[in-house]
């Protein structure tokens, strides 16, 4: 009763479940982004969950708008960082999970064309991200603005991306549902609206033709016929008008014809190896008598899912113009041979990175292509550029590698990025034993390499197979491994990543290259690279040598290895010399690592297991958390209210209490030391008109304003004295009281400011601050004490 009149808690949610509910039949017209759709959905339908049933809790506590917003930012943002990175408040280790995250799917969005295949890393981070402002700014309108027609805007925005980058249109259904949802939200406002205009109409409008004769009924027909009509053009009118086709993920080209096109080097390479056209894409001409492995692009980051890109950092001064900087790690000392390669692309073969030999010196290119220092490849710099017809020159470096200097490496310790060694978290024990188990018997980085890629081409029992199983990713990798009717075999891209892998787990920076093999002589200084030379490759870092190429791919596709890693090693017996690395410094300890073999496999297994799938379990509790947190703030004015029922028919002391804890809600002074009558005309003077729409912040108030309350209180004030101080006997009219008290109640917050409503509703000072105590005297009849001729009111 110290509020105006709500609605009910049911009626309350109808709204904010209704434009959840819309927005995420909206968000269904993502679904071709990706082929997994289930991994970013699920999210969106329990993040619109917690944003409906938080903001309806908080419009139904008559919290402010801010304060809704607010509300919804604080908990559904908690739970979508608890989605995206394991934590609702990302800091430390989950705000690095988040970065990670939002830089693969960036890479992802630009490099892979719709829909993402399941095993390269996920636009899912994005898409969550979008859908979340979506589902937010929606309730902001359609909910706590009361402006539906307004959420039809960012309804039209989650339509807008799919038309604009998909090749297909929206499903008709999604569309039709959608629109079914936008029709419900628009009805629950307007009726709504018209149940406040004024009383219900009935029989008697036949008597008043020009009473305003509009129901809920009327409504919700003519509602469901104009939307009915217009859905259904809106479905069936677009299949009677051509349109055009747009094109995909930005940078992202598809296959097409006998084209081959490189926009993502990894999933390209599979695919193209597979497909069975040997296909003449490069040619170049050069003195060198063996131009083999022309690199692409090198994949520097490696998630659970698969090898990837990572970023580059590409500014308009690193271009394809001439010169490059020096060789990354490479001792200028060490012996080097230069030689001019001058390169031409056929037409059929489009690829946004710059095939180049491995390293390079110089280099000249038309168009706008730039390198990374870091990786030295090179990437086009303009949306619609690629190789495809493409002429260009370049000098290659090819680096006198010794293996004795390589196996009297130091440690890398600055000289690359720690990225090189990173592995996600959870690699299963099964990689990390074969790693140690390999190189057991070798001391140096260098010779624990070659030991590796000894292993792959002849010891391991692995075979090449372009028909094996595809994937590169933990769980491919473990069955890639694994001896039996399924393992250890695969292709040049499996061979080269779990190389890859396995160095960072010895602690050896490693990446994977992907380009061509070994090309076909066409005439005395002219060779073709073709689809069937497509290859990829591991490469390791060593200081003083720089990014060394290895082959672990058996001899039946790669018939040759590189020649530093058939030379023989020649260090002191104890397999240190000047500057080598020590085991127990630079290496994994093997024992170390043996010894607790069996208590890390149990535990990859359980932290796989809960890895799998959405996390349901984390994410729920914290959203229960989060709103039992919530439920505490509402405990104040649920006990508030409790509080207002029960006075109600309490009579004329039940009133009083209930006047009193009105005006401490209000911040209105009680004068506790004057009669009844007294403390009526202190309120007076804060009376003012019901609230209304159009209620300015600081009403006028005043006995003057609402003389209706005043002849309310005053019939109060006499029932209060009549108890208090007549004879037993007279009853007060309990209907005719709780109305004068309604009306008392609405006039003393009509007379408050908006700021004070609010405080009142939300966090009432009657619940939070004790009741003044009352004073008697001991062991005698309640105190009645005379102050200026009136009376206290607080006795016995």
């Amino acid at each position: 009763m110290n509020q105006p009149a709500r609605g009910s808690f049911a009626g309350a949610f109808a709204l904010p479940v209704a434009a959840a509910g819309t927005t995420w039949l909206a968000l269904l017209s993502w679904r071709g982004f990706t082929e997994q759709s289930a991994t970013f959905l699920g999210p969106l339908l329990v993040i619109g969950a917690v944003i409906a049933g938080t903001g309806a809790l908080a419009r139904w506590a008559r919290l402010s708008a801010p304060l809704v917003v607010l509300c919804q930012l604080v908990i559904s943002g908690g739970l979508t960082s608890m989605i995206l990175s394991g934590s609702p408040i990302p800091v430390g280790p989950a705000w690095e999970r988040l970065q990670g995250g939002f830089s693969d799917a960036l890479i992802s969005a630009q490099r892979y064309a719709a829909p993402l295949p399941p095993d390269v890393p996920p636009v899912d981070p994005v898409l969550i991200l979008g859908g979340f402002g979506c589902l937010l700014v929606v309730d902001l309108l359609a909910c706590t603005l009361r402006r539906v027609p307004l959420a039809g805007l960012p309804l039209l925005t989650v339509y807008s991306v799919p038309v604009s980058i998909l090749l297909s249109g929206v499903s008709w259904w999604v569309f039709a549902a959608t629109a079914g949802g936008f029709l419900t939200m628009l009805y629950l406002q307007e009726s709504d609206q018209v149940a406040r205009w004024g009383r219900p109409l009935g029989n008697d409008l036949a008597s008043d033709p020009s009473a305003f004769g509009v129901t809920t009924g009327a409504i919700r027909g003519t509602a469901g016929t104009i939307g009915g009509v217009a859905t259904a053009l809106a479905v069936f009118l677009p299949a009677l008008i051509p349109t055009l086709n747009l094109s995909v993920f930005e940078g992202g080209l598809g296959p097409g014809g006998d084209d081959i096109a490189v926009t993502n080097p990894m999933t390209d390479l599979r695919r193209d190896l597979q497909r069975g056209d040997d296909i003449p894409l490069v040619q170049v001409r050069t003195s060198d008598p063996d131009p083999s492995y022309l690199r692409i692009s090198v994949l520097t980051r490696f998630s659970a899912n698969e090898w990837t890109s990572g970023t580059r950092q590409v500014p308009t001064d690193q271009g394809a113009r001439g010169a490059v900087p020096a060789l990354q790690g490479v001792e200028r000392t060490l012996e080097r041979t230069e030689t001019d390669y001058d390169v031409a692309v056929t037409p059929s073969f489009r690829s946004i990175w710059l095939p180049t030999q491995a390293p390079i010196s110089r280099i000249t290119a038309d168009g706008d292509w730039r390198y990374d220092r870091d990786t030295m490849d090179f990437l086009a710099g303009e949306e619609d550029l690629d190789t495809a017809g493409l002429s260009y020159s370049m000098t290659a470096v090819d680096l006198e590698l010794s293996a004795e200097s390589m196996a009297r490496a130091p440690s890398t310790g600055g000289l690359v990025s720690s990225d090189y060694i990173d592995l996600p978290d959870g690699i299963p024990s099964t990689v990390s034993n074969l790693a140690f188990q390999v190189t057991r018997n070798e001391d140096t980085r260098f010779e624990k390499a070659v030991a590796l890629q000894q292993w792959f081409r002849e010891d391991g029992g692995f075979t090449y197979d372009l028909d094996a199983e595809p994937g590169n990713g933990t769980d491919d990798l473990v069955r890639f491994l694994t001896p039996g009717a399924d393992g250890r075999t695969g292709y040049c891209e499996q061979f080269a990543s779990a190389m890859a892998v396995m160095s960072r787990i010895l602690g050896i920076p490693a990446r994977v290259a992907v380009g061509f093999y070994q090309p076909r002589r066409v005439g005395s200084e002219t060779w073709e690279y073709s689809a069937w030379d497509l290859h990829a490759w591991p490469e390791l870092f060593f200081p003083g040598s720089g990014w060394v190429r290895f082959e672990p791919t058996p001899s039946n596709r790669a018939t040759e290895v590189p020649g530093y890693t058939t030379q023989q090693v020649n260090l002191p017996e104890s397999g240190v010399g000047p500057g080598a690395p020590r085991q127990s410094e630079d290496l994994p300890s093997r024992a170390e690592s043996s010894g607790a073999a069996g208590e890390e496999a149990s535990q990859d297994e359980n932290q796989r297991d809960d890895q799998a799938g959405f996390p349901w379990g984390p994410v729920l509790g914290t959203t229960g958390a989060l709103l039992a947190g919530l439920g505490l703030l509402l405990v104040p004015s649920a006990i508030r209210r409790t509080r207002t029922r029960r006075r109600l028919g309490s009579g004329p002391e039940g009133a009083w209490a209930e006047l009193l804890d009105t005006a401490t809600d209000l911040g209105v002074p009680w004068p506790y030391d004057r009669s009844p009558r007294e403390t009526r005309d202190a309120l007076v003077r804060r009376f003012g008109l019901p609230v209304r729409s159009d209620t300015p912040e600081r009403p006028v108030h005043g006995a003057h304003v609402a003389p209706f309350a005043v002849e309310a209180l005053d019939r109060i004030v006499r029932c209060v004295e009549r108890l208090r101080y007549a004879r037993a006997g007279q009853e007060a009219d309990q209907d005719l009281l709780d109305k004068d008290l309604a009306t008392c109640v609405a006039s003393l917050q009509g007379g408050a400011s908006r700021a004070a409503r609010r405080r009142a509703a939300w966090m009432p000072r009657s619940v939070l601050r004790g009741r003044p105590r009352t004073v008697t005297a001991p062991e005698v009849e309640p105190l009645t004490v005379r102050y200026g001729g009136g009376v206290v009111d607080h006795v016995g």
